[in-house]
């Protein structure tokens, strides 16, 4: 069994269990579970769209069968970050290992990741790989607008726990932290963040920030689902809607709080993406209580109304 990853604890956080073996049985290993339910691991995570249009980056767990019960099987030269086409053709592996949770520089050269409860960068179609954090767990980066910062949330054995801005160069005296929350994302003005803030039930929260020295002008408390657990909101590429995660399934309002809907029925994880001209969006379709291996954790596209949904990546047969 393997040791317990960034990855790991973050779908443990999101009652999101994976369990991975070489070889397995029916009934070896025992299957991970919730309360009297048996918990079945997402395939696929962490959808994010590239600036311009073209293609999507994923973490594929590597799963190769997933057993009734909830236990599973993995083959570790298959997982870690892919890229496909935006319409899900030409699926390949771009980077082997527990590499998630991906985001683009403005231009498409780079991405900044979590591996190893650390954020990396990475030029893509090169060998570049950077360390920018060097302590404490940290997740969730987003870079700016303009590419020069990338705010992500992270806890220190020091107690600096929250979200934070650091220089797209990595961490240093430009440091700044914004307070508590996760799941940050940067409007496209460049001076809101929106994130999520609290323990169960979560609220979201915009914050008002300014570059220099990233002082907090303003903090609004948005509606949201109020008493449910709110997560991972993404401003709309216009800036007029947020969608978001909401207690299994995908929800969108404007930017205020208002006018919500929602999006998915069937559940969802808490990571999904807008297409650039902010048409459709990219997501999970999950939920832990379905044996459906095929179908279920896998990448689907739907419309930003949450019609057309249709599926972009496939686990394995059962």
């Amino acid at each position: 069994m393997k040791s317990i990853s960034s990855r790991d604890i973050v779908k443990i956080v999101s009652l999101v269990a994976v369990v991975s073996c070489n070889s397995c049985k029916d009934n070896n290993p025992l299957p991970p579970s919730y309360g009297d339910e048996p918990v079945y691991p997402a395939v696929d995570g962490y959808p994010s769209w590239s600036p311009d249009g073209s293609n999507i980056i994923y973490n594929h767990a590597g799963i190769t069968k997933i057993y009734q019960g909830g236990a599973s099987a993995s083959n570790p030269d298959s997982a870690g970050l892919w890229i496909m086409d935006a319409d899900g053709s030409n699926q390949r592996l771009l980077m082997k290992g527990d590499y998630y949770d991906a985001d683009w520089s403005p231009d498409g050269q780079w991405i900044v990741m979590n591996f190893g409860l650390q954020i990396y960068k990475m030029k893509l179609n090169s060998d570049s790989l950077i360390q920018l954090t060097f302590s404490g767990n940290n997740f969730f980066p987003d870079l700016s607008p303009d590419g020069r910062w990338i705010a992500y949330s992270a806890s220190y054995p020091e107690g600096y726990a929250g979200l934070w801005i650091i220089p797209e160069t990595g961490f240093g005296n430009s440091a700044r932290k914004l307070g508590g929350g996760a799941w940050p994302n940067w409007h496209p003005n460049g001076r809101l963040i929106i994130g999520v803030i609290g323990t169960s039930p979560t609220s979201i929260w915009t914050r008002f920030v300014q570059y220099h020295p990233f002082d907090t002008l303003k903090s609004d408390t948005l509606a949201g689902i109020i008493g449910n657990d709110n997560r991972s909101p993404r401003y709309s590429p216009n800036g007029t809607q947020i969608a978001f995660w909401s207690k299994g399934t995908l929800w969108v309002m404007d930017t205020l709080g208002y006018h919500l809907k929602q999006l998915t029925t069937q559940g969802a994880a808490e990571s999904l993406d807008w297409s650039p001209d902010g048409m459709k969006i990219v997501y999970v379709n999950y939920s832990f209580k379905n044996y459906d291996p095929k179908n279920n954790g896998t990448v689907w596209l739907m419309n930003a109304d949450g019609a057309n949904k249709h599926q972009l990546t496939y686990g394995p047969n059962p």
